[in-house]
């Protein structure tokens, strides 16, 4: 572990951004249920009010208070938590750190796209989960961070399996990983072309001009087909669709008339969810 000695050492821009990396490792220790040093969580934190002001210095006594309070007493052995119930002192500790952390990012300037977010706390248990029939075809997305987002939440809803263009990024993206958080190693994919899908289950398309997604008849089993954040999808993938399933669209009352592919996905697939749940009665 990184001394105090040594961190009241650096630079004071240094420091601080050396003590939010200290705070992003504590948090996934925390995550995982394993044990940190409160003494050391708090000393740090008393360290960090003392270096900085306005929320930095809020946050940082937040946290030694936290801290002690779960220690129990300055002199107390240093003690360990565990990330339990919302009640439980665990979850107040892993908080005030996630606080600290972020408001010395935004004291330093920094967004949190430009750090290492939380990894995953293990691999995902999917064998427990309930896997659906169903697939969501990615044509030709360009962003890694809407592809891992769209595997996120394609796992959370079940989806047994994702098939991706040759031109969209793979789950293996540094960026895409960020945001799947996990999901890209636990829900199956492959690469095809949208000329080699398979299309037995029926298929049906998320795209504009298509039935209201309040209204539309989601199938037990099947494949959605997801298009570019710009250009939609394919007059071939809409053809696929309309001979098939149809199109489904998401109603929207704002001027912008249009949502991020990962966001509109993600009404799909709790809509999905829902309909295959009063189904199963």
């Amino acid at each position: 572990m990184f001394t105090l000695r040594r961190l009241a050492r650096l630079g004071a821009r240094q420091r601080l951004a050396k003590a939010a990396r200290i705070l992003q490792a504590a948090e996934e220790i925390l995550h995982r249920g394993q044990p940190f040093d409160l003494r050391y969580l708090r000393e740090l934190a008393e360290m960090v009010a003392g270096w900085t002001d306005g929320p930095a210095a809020e946050a940082a006594r937040a946290l030694a208070a936290a801290a002690a309070a779960s220690a129990g007493a300055e002199d107390r052995p240093a003690a360990g938590v565990t990330r339990a119930g919302a009640n439980d002192p665990g979850a107040g500790i892993s908080r005030a750190v996630n606080g600290l952390r972020h408001a010395l990012l935004a004291a330093l300037g920094a967004e949190p796209s430009e750090w290492d977010l939380l990894g995953p706390d293990g691999e995902l248990d999917r064998p427990h989960a309930r896997v659906r029939p169903i697939a969501v075809y990615l044509e030709d997305l360009r962003s890694p961070f809407n592809v891992g987002s769209i595997f996120r939440t394609a796992e959370a809803f079940g989806v047994g399996r994702l098939i991706l263009s040759p031109r969209t990024p793979l789950p293996t993206h540094p960026r895409a990983e960020r945001t799947a958080r996990g999901a890209g190693r636990a829900v199956p994919w492959e690469v095809r072309e949208l000329s080699d899908l398979d299309v037995s289950g029926g298929v049906f398309a998320l795209e504009l001009g298509g039935r209201d997604i309040g209204t539309f008849p989601f199938p037990p089993a099947g494949t959605v087909l997801v298009g570019s954040e710009e250009l939609g999808l394919s007059p071939e993938a809409l053809r696929l669709a309309e001979a098939s399933l149809g199109r489904v669209s998401v109603p929207l009352a704002g001027a912008k008339r249009s949502l991020n592919v990962s966001v509109a996905f993600g009404i799909l697939m709790h809509r999905w969810h829902e309909a295959l749940e009063r189904a199963d009665g």
